[in-house]
């Protein structure tokens, strides 16, 4: 069943979960001559550089919308039980510009800790550098029981990021710059701020909150089709080193996924628990069939099958489930509604890509997120299933980010298993992905190990 309002939605964590894991495995596979769609479709073989005119997507490129869409579903779990427990708005409002600052920060230190690898120094004390700026991230983020020990813990991470700091250019020999970022991680700051603000504004309202997409929507669209309309918006090319317009965007993912928290959260506190059979099961696997056929028919360029396939799936989805509605079943015309129109904007794009991310790219990943959850939500409702090693790390994706370069990769390559590891990965696709699955599933290891111990990174 669905956790009660105390507990967290699992589903939501084994989503964050596989997000992560497909991550660190496809961060880690090293072998070039694997096909194109174990890359980013926008790097494609041979030369792997970046190629805007490559139209399509692979399952690389869904990682990004999938931490969104989840990120905005926690929007109303993580404030809601604020606001019920009597936490103002203007605190709330203030807790998310912390974060804002926090993830800022952080940001800029991930891009700074990526150049350790390019100091002079010998590769050991690199690895041990590595390892001590983990567990001073470790330090500064992490969230424990008691809050006066967690306020000290985090004070004395803050202090240890600037003797480190003052190491990473005395020592290593390197320069701090606050261009170099994380962008994924600005992203998400960016994201956490303005998205957090908007459900404040719409919590009451999701009527009034799709009309915020829906502008959202038509602002991107604008900027895509007729740019010269949204000429006056003012450039900050001062400040692009922690705020862009383009960030912005990214809302259109974030928002839909906090409509879809939202219902989540209603049904996990209603006396009402649906019940799922054979039919509705059947119908999980045409969601999740159809998240598949995307990858095919969009990486592919059949386009027309793909959205002819798509409707075929859609109608046996609602035949399937058209008497038998519950909250999985509305995930899964949530997600096809956005999964179609998704399609339909490839050719008025001139093709999905996620860099440069247009809106057939946002519409669909978003659609094909919600697929996926339908699927997830059915066995839990089901089985119970509480995918353990997945929610594990979806409950501690920050750590889960950061735990292979800066802790695992060290502690190997001083071992010499890391190198070993990287040059068997690179004489045949069997022993890359052995090389991608033996930093993924460390990573599960240890994230778990600390999600079970209770000790969070705030993110």
């Amino acid at each position: 069943m669905i956790p009660s309002a105390n507990k967290r939605i699992v589903t939501i964590d084994i989503l964050r979960g596989i997000t992560i894991f497909a991550m660190i495995l496809c961060a880690n596979i090293y072998f070039p001559n694997l096909p194109a769609w174990m890359f980013h479709g926008q790097t494609p073989p041979p030369d792997y550089g970046f190629d805007p005119s490559v139209k399509g997507i692979t399952w690389v490129d869904l990682v990004f919308p999938f931490f969104l869409f989840t990120m905005g579903a926690a929007f109303p779990l993580a404030m809601r039980k604020k606001l019920e427990n009597g936490v103002s708005r203007w605190n709330i409002a203030g807790s998310l510009f912390r974060r804002w600052i926090t993830l800022t920060v952080f940001a800029i230190a991930l891009g700074n800790a990526y150049m350790i690898g390019a100091s002079n120094r010998p590769e050991i004390a690199k690895g041990i550098f590595s390892i001590v700026l983990w567990g001073v991230m470790f330090m500064t983020l992490v969230r424990l029981k008691d809050e006066k020990k967690t306020r000290l813990v985090n004070n004395i991470g803050m202090f240890l990021t600037v003797v480190m700091a003052v190491l990473f250019v005395d020592y290593l020999g390197l320069p701090l710059s606050r261009w170099n970022t994380d962008v994924i991680i600005m992203i998400l700051a960016n994201i956490a701020i303005f998205g957090g603000l908007i459900w404040m504004f719409t919590k009451d309202s999701l009527r009034l909150r799709w009309l915020v997409l829906i502008f959202i929507i038509a602002l991107k669209a604008l900027s895509s089709y007729a740019p010269q309309a949204l000429a006056w918006v003012p450039g900050l090319e001062c400040i692009g080193w922690f705020f862009s317009w383009g960030y912005l965007q990214y809302l259109v993912i974030a928002i839909a996924g906090s409509i879809v928290g939202d219902k989540l959260l209603d049904y996990s506190r209603s006396e009402y628990k649906a019940d799922i059979d054979s039919r509705h099961l059947t119908a999980a696997i045409v969601a999740l069939a159809a998240m598949i056929v995307q990858l095919w028919g969009l990486f592919t360029r059949n386009v027309l099958a793909d959205f002819i396939i798509s409707l075929v799936l859609a109608g046996v989805f609602v035949a399937l489930t058209y008497k038998r509605r519950n909250i999985m079943t509305w995930l899964g015309y949530f997600g096809f509604a956005f999964m179609l129109v998704g399609i339909a904007f490839d050719p008025i794009d001139g093709g999905i890509t996620k860099d440069h991310c247009n809106l057939a790219y946002m519409l669909t990943t978003t659609g094909m997120t919600a697929l996926t959850g339908a699927f997830v939500l059915a066995l839990e409702i089901k089985w119970n299933i509480k995918g353990r090693g997945l929610s594990g790390c979806g409950q501690n994706p920050m750590l889960a980010y950061t735990v292979t370069n800066f802790f695992t990769m060290p502690i190997l390559t001083m071992c010499g298993i890391g190198p070993w590891l990287a040059t068997q990965g690179f004489s045949s696709p069997l022993w890359a992905m052995i090389n991608g699955l033996t930093y993924t599933l460390i990573m599960v290891g240890i994230t778990c190990f600390f999600s079970k111990k209770k000790l969070f990174w705030r993110s």
